[in-house]
This record gives structure tokens, sequence and C-alpha cells, in this order.
């Protein structure tokens, strides 16, 4: 993964899971570990996108569907698998001997999430070392493969919980994957819309509570 979707994700991480709207260029450089001119052109891109508004000390997100839909077409899965296997286990059993310091993501991530999906699934896709993987799960072959190990980072490792990766990681893996994974793209899509609008009627409430 380009280090500048780590600006990206982290937006897009502030927004959904922090409520966050009003972010800063700095701010976002510290969090990333990456200089103010690699997320510059970034955030220059998304005001041309009319996704953010530009502040005199930052930015305000505007629309943050286009950031979402912006950053899954830039990104590349296929290009941060660093390992994949054919195994006769089902996802469910693969998930459960992942080793500690994984992070699910796609479909594994969707079902971890809300405990639940809404399709049959028997691809695990997670961010880990490979080396461990290689040795719970050794090459085998006359299968489709079934586990899919990504090059995880430093910054995703940050904002992931309990093995599972941020909501817009999710959202934009599955997006990667086409077809297959649509329905749980328009299902994630509209959890997340939901989500924005329950914390915006949030904010509305609370600043109408104030006294005076």
């Amino acid at each position: 993964m380009k280090k500048g979707e780590r600006v990206l994700r982290e937006i897009l991480y502030r927004f959904h899971e922090r409520n966050e709207r009003f972010m800063s260029q700095k701010a976002l450089a510290e969090a990333c570990g990456l200089s103010l001119g690699t997320v510059n052109p970034i955030v220059r891109r998304l005001e041309q996108l009319g996704a953010i508004e530009k502040k005199p000390l930052g930015f305000r997100v505007s629309d943050v569907t286009r950031i979402l839909l912006y950053w899954a077409s830039k990104r590349n899965l296929a290009k941060d698998i660093v390992y994949s296997t054919s195994t006769s286990l089902s996802a469910a059993n693969i998930e459960k001997d992942l080793p500690q310091g994984s992070v699910m993501t796609a479909y594994s991530g969707f079902n971890a999430r809300f405990g639940e999906v809404p399709i049959d699934y028997q691809e695990v896709y997670v961010y880990a070392d490979p080396a461990e993987l290689k040795r719970r799960f050794p090459r085998a072959r006359g299968r489709l493969n079934n586990l899919i190990v990504l090059k995880p980072d430093e910054h995703l490792i940050r904002l992931s919980e309990g093995g599972i990766a941020p909501l817009a990681q999710i959202y934009v893996d599955l997006w990667q994957l086409g077809d297959p994974a649509k329905k749980l793209v328009d299902e994630l899509g509209a959890r997340m819309r939901a989500g924005e609008i329950g914390a915006l009627q949030g904010i509305i409430k609370r600043t109408r509570e104030r006294p005076g």
C-alpha cells in the first residue's frame, strides 16, 4: 500500500470512528508518520473533488463518501498480497487459528465487526506476518486459495482494534474484490452512512441542549 493512502485511511477513521469532521494537515502527518509534503497534495486533491472545505487552520470533511470511493478506486489490493494458500478448513476455522496480531479485513472483518455476514464466504483476507501464517497454513495445491495474507503497516495496526481493521479499510478491500463482494460493499456502505447520520444527530442534539 502506498504511504499516501494512510492519509485517506486516517481521515476516514477519524470521521467514521471518532466523529471528527475538522482536521489539520499537521495532525494527519503526525498520526501517519509522514511529511507535510506527502499530506498536502492529497488534501489538495480532495478539495478538487469537492470532498473537503479548506479552512484557515485545516479543513472540514464535507463529502466523506467521495473520499471513501476515491480511496477504493486507487487501492490495489493484489499488490499487497504476500502469501496465499489453500486449506481444507472452513473460513470460520481459519479465523479461529489466526495468530495474535493478525488483522482481519474484507469478509472476515465484516463478520467480526458486526457478528454476522449476509453472504456465505470461503476466503479469509488478513493483514499479518506471512512467516507465521506459512507455518500454520503450509502452501498447498489442488484447491482454490482460501487464505490470503496482506502486508500490514504500523499505521493500520495502530488503528485496528481486537484484530479487526477499521471500517474504511474493510470497505475498500471488499470493493477491490469486485462482484463477489458487491452485496457486502452495499451493506457496509449503508451502515457507514447510517452511522454518519446518527453521529450528526447526536451533535445537533447536544448543541440544542446546551444552556443559553
